[in-house]
């Protein structure tokens, strides 16, 4: 067989494709594989990346936790240093919760009304072209950028310092990412569908709530698994926007570990493996639905 035969430039392709992908792979698991690496090392031998001979231990979940949990201060000594432990109070697990919730309410509300949104202007073009325009506003400027003014307006308003503040802040770029993705997908849903279910007696609402909405779960999945990521890992608002520890998050709490005169390794990475781990598991379960989300319009054949 010719070396210039279609099937053989076919095949090598692949394997230039495979491999590209192989190392992109390889490139971007690598860093979380180093942070497991470090966490499982002894705390003496964190910074020591050509550290091999040792025996795996969970020694820097232990002192993750003690860091978090020691409210009443005191001092851990490891082999070759004395880490001050004096933290809040708060527990691992009320960090946990914390990011839960607002990542989970942040997500729901703003896939509510960003479908409403989206289905306003899919249908009805409502607001033109401007109103698109000013959806997407909020996702290109840096977060940094609204957080002073939502620190003065959610205290004036009486939330302040709480998980609401910290939910609608979420929501003020989930529902405008939200309002783009949906848009699309009820753009690419048959409207004859919606107008055979008025004519036999729905009213619009009920139309697109049993019509629309069960043949578009793939998006609904896909947009909500975005959101609900970018709620989950997002530092700014949380860190910014309350000065009580006990409602403070994850991706905080993982910055508690860089002092003025520190860097505490081990215990930042076992906090970056619980932050991170949750978040993997709903990959892994939900993926699917991510990518039929993405690969299709609308959940009709």
């Amino acid at each position: 067989m010719s070396s210039d035969s279609p099937i053989i430039k076919s095949r090598a392709g692949e394997l230039v494709a495979d491999s590209v992908l192989v190392v992109f792979a390889l490139f971007t698991v690598f860093p979380f594989l180093w942070v497991v690496w470090t966490a499982l090392k002894p705390e003496h031998l964190a910074l020591n990346p050509g550290a091999t001979n040792f025996t795996p231990t969970l020694e820097s979940f232990e002192l993750m936790w003690d860091l978090v949990d020691a409210g009443s201060g005191g001092t851990r000594e490891g082999a070759e240093s004395t880490v001050d432990i004096t933290r809040s109070g708060s527990p691992v697990h009320l960090y946990l919760f914390n990011t839960l919730f607002v990542a989970g309410a942040a997500t729901l509300l703003s896939l509510a009304v960003g479908a409403f949104a989206a289905y306003s202007i899919a249908r009805f073009d409502t607001g033109g072209m401007p109103l698109r325009v000013a959806f997407l506003l909020p996702i290109l400027i840096p977060p940094i950028a609204f957080s002073i003014s939502m620190f003065f307006v959610w205290d004036a308003l009486g939330i302040g310092n709480s998980r609401t503040a910290i939910v609608l802040a979420y929501m003020t770029f989930a529902i405008p990412f939200a309002v783009w993705f949906l848009t699309v997908f009820f753009e690419g849903f048959p409207e004859e569908l919606e107008e055979a279910a008025m004519v036999d007696g729905d009213t619009r609402v009920r139309a697109v709530i049993n019509i629309i909405v069960p043949n578009m779960k793939p998006a609904f999945f896909a947009t909500g698994i975005l959101i609900f990521i970018y709620s989950w890992n997002n530092f700014i608002f949380p860190f910014l926007l309350t000065n009580d520890e006990s409602l403070r998050t994850m991706p905080v709490l993982v910055s508690t570990y860089v002092t003025s005169s520190d860097l505490l390794v081990s215990p930042m990475s076992a906090a970056i493996i619980v932050t991170v781990s949750p978040v993997l598991i709903l990959a892994y379960f939900l993926g699917k639905f991510l990518i039929e989300g993405m690969n299709t319009q609308t959940g009709i054949d």
